[in-house]
């Protein structure tokens, strides 16, 4: 009986290792690739929250800091993953940085939530190192809300499987890295409007089916005709963007949708986060200056409510278009 229990246990994790293998075997959806291996991964070990750590192609560039949870990371719950993801990568002598420096980059809720989210402190109960050819390609990790042990066969299994997922990584890193440059505005390195939109459509499917909050903040500079094409509205567009970043939290997404128009893309941000992060972008681009005058912006926040992201980015655009219609009706009137 015994034997036969454990034949039975070494075809299930072989069955296992296939599905594994399958998963890491089409790297060209990143997202898509991510989110099948941590579901594998969670399934295994029963964690809450499972992350994977990305050490950037250039240097100068954070850490990338990809989670993927059964539930939404809540600010407590983040922070502790946050730090315990910076304090890996200085022990590997890889980089000394704060949590809130690495970038962070959120995949699906990999099972539905049933019951009350908590926003607590997070225990590391499993990581290692993916390597490839010597190199540290990554760190795979495993948080609960209790801090406990994997059984030696779970184990033996998620070690067994730290290969194929560091030569998935790399193969799905490099494709995403030629994917991104083809999305990236050359003069602010955020989101163009091929980026934007992708993004968009997959935010708006998050929020769609997982019922999560979803709000954006169109942008754009007033008065900034004059200045297209030269140093100074080209140094005020990077200014911009450095306020808008400034302004995030650290998985907000920022781009540049028109010449002097800006997407600010918000996940899981309900009316107040949303509009606490429009005042803080106001108050900040209000010590911006171009020709010698105050940088003002108009501001249009639209909330996801269903629908395609088009929709979404027309209702922002029809707030950007009251709010400077309202700001006309309180401006004085014209002397002489």
């Amino acid at each position: 009986m015994r034997n036969n229990n454990i034949h039975s246990d070494e075809f299930e994790d072989l069955q296992r290792k296939v599905a594994f293998a399958e998963a890491c075997a089409d790297p060209v959806n990143f997202d898509q690739m991510l989110t099948r291996i941590c579901s594998l991964l969670n399934k295994w070990a029963q964690a809450d929250v499972v992350t994977l750590v990305l050490p950037p192609e250039e240097e100068g560039l954070e850490p990338m800091l990809h989670v993927f949870g059964q539930q939404p990371i809540l600010p407590i719950a983040e922070r502790a993953i946050r730090d315990d993801c910076s304090s890996m990568l200085a022990e590997l002598d890889y980089a000394d940085l704060p949590g809130e420096a690495l970038r962070l980059r959120r995949g699906a809720e990999v099972t539905p939530i049933h019951g009350v989210l908590r926003d607590d402190y997070m225990y590391r109960f499993w990581s290692q190192e993916m390597q490839l050819d010597g190199q540290t390609v990554g760190i795979v990790a495993l948080y609960g809300f209790i801090d406990w042990v994997l059984s030696p066969r779970i184990r033996r299994l998620l070690g067994s499987v730290m290969q194929m997922l560091a030569v998935g990584i790399n193969n799905a890193a490099a494709i995403e890295n030629l994917r991104l440059q083809s999305d990236r505005d050359e003069l602010t390195g955020t989101l163009n409007q091929r980026g934007i939109f992708e993004t968009l459509d997959r935010e708006c499917l998050r929020a769609r089916s997982g019922s999560h909050e979803l709000a954006v903040i169109l942008c754009e500079l007033e008065d900034y005709d004059p200045y297209v094409g030269t140093i100074e509205g080209d140094a005020t567009l990077q200014a911009f963007t450095e306020a808008a970043l400034s302004c995030g939290r650290g998985f907000d997404i920022v781009g540049r949708i028109a010449e002097s128009e800006f997407v600010v893309i918000l996940p899981e941000a309900d009316a107040e986060v949303a509009d606490t992060i429009a005042g803080q972008l106001t108050e900040v681009v209000s010590s911006l200056s171009i020709g010698g005058a105050e940088l003002s912006v108009a501001l249009g926040l639209a909330h996801y409510e269903g629908g395609t992201a088009d929709a979404l980015l027309q209702r922002a655009d029809e707030a950007l278009f009251e709010a400077r219609r309202q700001r006309a009706l309180a401006a004085p009137p014209a002397v002489g």
